[in-house]
């Protein structure tokens, strides 16, 4: 009987020994807030929003994004939260959509780390602006909602449908850059990942050094 008393003490010690060490050690989240990001690591092509294409008629375009209603995405000179330009983005009407988009290859499993700066002008008057992204099976095909929802929660669908985990929208904090920086698992059937922000008419909003990173790379 005391035998098994010392082996049972021995059990909780060792369990208790083993808890210290796992408090002491840095989470995962402090490992990707310490991870040094360098533009080899970014997934997009002009995350920082530098390169714009001038076409003979002297309209001026984000260069490597495809863009929704391209005239409601503009050149920025003066908010600009770091480098020469950003991205305004500025619906003049109901029912006008200004979106910018880009698709990536990614792998399955692995864990994308989200990340960006936006400046939203008051007043917003109109629905927030918002992540719109999706994950594809093969090149084109979208993966449905119904059955992302069997991979993410309801917070954690606010990640790539919302403003951030738990949020429906960017929070309304205006005139101050915010940075939005999440990460999010690849589900196992996709192939490809799409991120896009909208902005609805209301809005007039900006954007700025755009990450994509696949944590799981530089591990």
């Amino acid at each position: 009987m005391r035998c098994l008393y010392l082996n049972l003490l021995l059990i909780v010690c060792l369990l208790f020994a083993s808890c210290k060490e796992g408090n002491d050690s840095p989470s995962d989240l402090d490992k990707l807030e310490e991870l040094e990001l360098k533009p080899i690591m970014n997934l997009l092509t002009n995350g920082n929003c530098e390169e714009w294409t001038t076409l003979p008629m002297g309209n001026t375009y984000l260069s490597g994004w495809s863009l929704r209603n391209k005239d409601c995405i503009i050149k920025e000179r003066d908010v600009v939260y770091e480098g020469s330009y950003a991205v305004c983005m500025l619906s003049p009407a109901k029912g006008i959509t200004a979106a910018l988009s880009q698709k990536v290859k990614v792998t399955s499993g692995h864990l994308l780390r989200l990340r960006f700066h936006y400046y939203i002008e008051p007043e917003c008057t109109g629905t927030k602006p918002r992540m719109y992204c999706y994950f594809r099976e093969g090149g084109t095909n979208n993966i449905p909602n119904d059955v992302l929802a069997s991979f993410y929660d309801d917070a954690t669908w606010g990640v790539i449908r919302g403003g951030g985990y738990g949020l429906s929208s960017f929070p309304l904090e205006y005139g101050e850059w915010q940075l939005f920086d999440y990460t999010i698992e690849v589900p196992a059937i996709a192939d490809y990942f799409v991120f896009e922000i909208h902005s609805y008419a209301g809005t007039k909003m900006y954007v700025d050094d755009c990450w994509v990173v696949d944590i799981d790379m530089y591990k």
